[in-house]
């Protein structure tokens, strides 16, 4: 190959990398908006909205009480207003040209197409600067076939996971270079990360780790990098706090949400780190290893001492009938292990990808000269494995860097003969490779080891009923009752942000774990005795009951209790102290006292 033909070709593969990029967003996209079922709405993206519509009706930046939840005292959200404002900004935006309601819609697509656009583009820096742009490619198509991490940017997924997942996967490109301008970007990430919330805790703990692990050993080439990550992360999350804290609850330590116990956290440990790193004394690996084991202590104490309380369970404050009853329940909240006995055929597309990521990038580690960014990789990698083995939810963040890992160690480890690529500057090797591990293979393979356990086992795995028609998951089956004079409405749990988000109704119940009492006063009414239910409605100034017939906490009530009032209605047996107010267009059963 000439030289002339060399340089000519360069641009071309990174051309070549953006137009498949932009491709695979925008089908990705279509599909949701045309092919699939238009906006879906979780319960977190309804309580979402109503605290966005919320704040653009005068509620203070500083207020994140949700007032019409468990009244009179409503309950703190433990969500941060930094996903709240560009939300309120589309809405606004949209507002100039659309009706409101058209505008709620038109935020509620744009926000997490956005966010899909941004962690495309990351997963691609990560790719091509482990491997190359072929690597790149390799990962965009993994990414096209990857339901666990796209169905977080599906329109109406406004909650912040995929927020932190695109943050996640952007700081940790940015370190692979182990440049400070990098390093003090991905500090900044993490520090937005964590005043989002709390669930990347354990990531940023590990990237944190392993910059300063790198300093330790290297000294003074990585000083500049480690300096700047730390100031970036203690400085951050200092002016995030004052920005979104109110000053009154400064010294308030909370361990759900951005509080003094991050902060004091972040800021010991990041301008620690710095100041450690800015110290020309520490010249040797001993005296680094002395000085970074003493700022640990430190920060260990501040939690220890002053915070023990956020060492615990998160879910300690829940009674063990809402922990069975609800929390046992979440999809996301399961294990691997529910997920074995109860979803099978569902391990293999959730857990595969970042099995082989860890394999393949161990391997890397041991064989690459340029292990930095693969021992960073895989380290991030085997810990969103960790929180996915605990609850299901972290798998999209461990199959998003799994995308990276995999297409970039393929690349490395199948490379491709001068003038033998085959596909975007793919081998035939690696085109194989992809074939038999892409998420579309894992999917199938799980299905039919599950199938071929049940037949050589003679058993069949539980029916799960978790959507579906009947089973009132949908923010439409509760938008008759807005009709309805405003009161109070006793509903299950999941039915809690659908009714705030589609009536002006103030609701006792809702799946958020601050909500303690709200969810306590519903299990009392729902698992009690039918002849008790007035007398428990009448103390509670309960307007209206919401009952779904086919929603899945039916009939985990009527299990716990067969005698309750869940069971009762849920067979058709109505107190006689209960009047049933027609509704028509939805599935709910309401009914008021006589």
């Amino acid at each position: 190959m000439s030289l002339s033909a060399t340089v000519a070709a360069l641009p071309r593969e990174p051309a070549e990398t953006r137009k498949l990029l932009l491709l695979i967003w925008a089908v990705s996209v279509a599909t949701y908006l045309f092919a699939g079922q238009g906006l879906t709405v979780s319960t977190d993206d309804a309580m979402r909205l109503v605290q966005v519509r919320d704040l653009l009706a005068g509620q203070s930046w500083f207020d994140v009480t949700q007032h019409r939840l468990s009244p009179p005292a409503g309950v703190a959200m433990h969500w941060s207003r930094l996903i709240d404002l560009p939300l309120a900004i589309l809405i606004r935006a949209g507002e100039i040209a659309v009706p409101a309601v058209q505008a709620e819609r038109v935020a509620l697509a744009v926000w997490p197409a956005a966010l899909l656009l941004v962690l495309l583009f990351g997963v691609v820096r990560l790719a091509r600067d482990l491997a190359d742009d072929s690597a790149a490619r390799l990962a965009l198509i993994f990414a096209a076939l990857m339901a666990p991490v796209l169905q977080h940017f599906r329109p109406g997924a406004i909650d912040h996971h995929n927020a932190q997942l695109v943050l996640t996967v952007w700081a940790l490109a940015l370190m692979v270079r182990d440049r400070p301008g990098g390093a003090a970007l991905a500090g900044a990430l993490c520090a937005l990360s964590l005043a989002i919330g709390q669930e990347m805790v354990p990531m940023i703990a590990v990237l944190s780790g392993l910059i300063t692990l790198r300093w330790i050993m290297r000294g003074e080439p990585c000083r500049p990098a480690a300096a700047a990550f730390g100031i970036a992360l203690g400085a951050v999350t200092l002016g995030l706090f004052v920005a979104t804290v109110p000053p009154s609850r400064y010294l308030t330590a909370t361990c759900d949400a951005l509080s003094i116990v991050q902060v004091a956290i972040a800021v010991c440990g990041g301008f620690g780190l710095a100041i450690l790193a800015a110290w020309r004394s520490l010249n040797a690996v001993r005296r680094r290893v002395a000085g970074a084991a003493g700022l640990g202590e430190v920060v260990s104490a501040i939690v220890v001492l002053g915070f023990p309380a956020c060492l615990g369970d998160p879910y300690s404050q829940l009674e063990p009938r809402l922990a069975a009853l609800w929390l046992a329940n979440v999809s996301e909240a399961r294990s691997i292990a529910s997920m074995m006995r109860d979803l099978p055929h569902e391990v293999l597309p959730y857990y595969g990808l970042p099995a082989i990521g860890l394999v393949l990038g161990i391997y890397r580690c041991r064989n690459d000269l340029d292990r930095w960014g693969w021992v960073l990789g895989t380290s991030a990698l085997a810990m969103a494995t960790l929180i996915a083995i605990w609850q299901v939810r972290g798998s999209a963040t461990a199959n998003a860097l799994a995308l990276a890992l995999v297409a970039a160690a393929l690349v490395r480890g199948l490379p491709v003969p001068e003038g033998r690529a085959v596909f975007f500057g793919l081998g035939r090797a690696v085109l194989v490779a992809a074939l038999v591990i892409n998420p579309l293979t894992l999917i199938a393979a799980g299905r039919a080891a599950a199938w071929a356990v049940e037949q050589a086992s003679g058993t069949r795995r539980p029916t799960v009923i978790a959507d579906g028609p009947g089973t009132c998951r949908l923010p439409a089956d509760y938008a008759p009752l807005a009709r309805l004079p405003q009161g109070l409405v006793l509903g299950f749990i999941d039915a809690g942000p659908y009714l705030l988000m589609q009536t002006p109704h103030r609701v006792l119940a809702a799946p958020f774990h601050r909500n303690v009492h709200g969810n306590a006063a519903m299990l009392e009414v729902f698992l009690g005795r039918p002849e008790e239910a007035a007398g428990r409605l009448a103390a509670l100034g309960v307007d209206y009951v919401a009952f779904c017939p086919g929603a899945p906490e039916r009939h985990n009530y009527a299990a716990a209790a067969p005698e309750g009032l869940a069971a009762a209605l849920g067979r058709g047996k109505v107190p006689e102290v209960f009047e049933r107010i027609p509704l028509d267009g939805t599935e709910v059963l309401v009914y008021r006292r006589r």
